[in-house]
């Protein structure tokens, strides 16, 4: 089995997730492939052209126990804490329910190599990578999932 079958299967199901943004007068909800205006004038605001949403929690989309997740995501916070980058919480909510939250957090100013590095730290396959005035996309840590014909 060729190593990216196992992603083939994740990729639907990133893009169908929202990944809510806790901005400081609104919560605005991100789709892949769609803009986000709110998180873009959140960014102009910082003077950052770009941002990234990462999670700590469930490594490789493996279900980890809310103990272990909040660990996990506690040692991410405080390793943001130590950069000079804006940040604001958020969630990603998995549109089929089968899935449970995730807390994440939106990160102002990182650059693409930045943004996969912190991800992979945390082991997961991918984060949401925003440029203002672009559609949100999926920046894959791990090698990109294959299409399937869909």
């Amino acid at each position: 089995m060729p190593r990216t079958a196992p992603l083939q299967r994740l990729e639907a199901p990133y893009r169908a997730t929202r990944y809510r943004v806790f901005l400081p007068t609104a919560t605005e909800d991100l789709r892949i492939g769609r803009p986000a205006t709110a998180v873009d004038d959140w960014l102009r605001l910082h003077g950052c052209r770009q941002g990234v949403i990462v999670t700590a929690c469930n490594p490789r989309s493996l279900p980890l126990g809310v103990a272990a997740n909040r660990r996990l995501q506690s040692a991410l916070l405080h390793l943001l804490h130590a950069m000079p980058h804006p940040m604001l919480p958020a969630c990603n909510i998995a549109c089929d329910g089968l899935w449970p939250e995730e807390h994440s957090l939106m990160v102002a100013g990182l650059s693409r190599g930045e943004a996969r590095r912190l991800g992979a730290r945390f082991r997961q396959n991918a984060v949401v990578w925003i440029e203002r005035g672009r559609a949100a996309q999926l920046l894959w840590i791990v090698q990109r999932p294959l299409p399937t014909g869909r």
